[in-house]
């Protein structure tokens, strides 16, 4: 599985809303995520990806898109 479906199954397995999440899905705007809903993700995809966030990286994260980027640019997770 490429690693944007694999963060867009762990966004959906991890918000009340379950729409269908696209690769420029707003995670604040279209699925309504709250802070709760952001850890959540956070350590799906840590423990997907055998990584470490930081808090902070998800602050100016929006969208699946942006997480691979940040993931592959800062964690090398391809």
């Amino acid at each position: 599985m490429a690693t944007i479906e694999k963060i867009k199954k762990i966004i959906f397995d991890n918000i009340d809303n379950k729409v269908n999440i696209e690769d420029h899905t707003n995670l604040r705007n279209d699925l309504e995520v709250d802070s709760f809903d952001v850890l959540m993700i956070m350590n799906g995809i840590e423990d997907e990806f055998a990584i470490s966030l930081e808090e902070n990286d998800f602050k100016e994260i929006n969208t699946p898109l942006e997480i691979q980027k940040l993931l592959k640019d800062k964690y090398g997770v391809l």
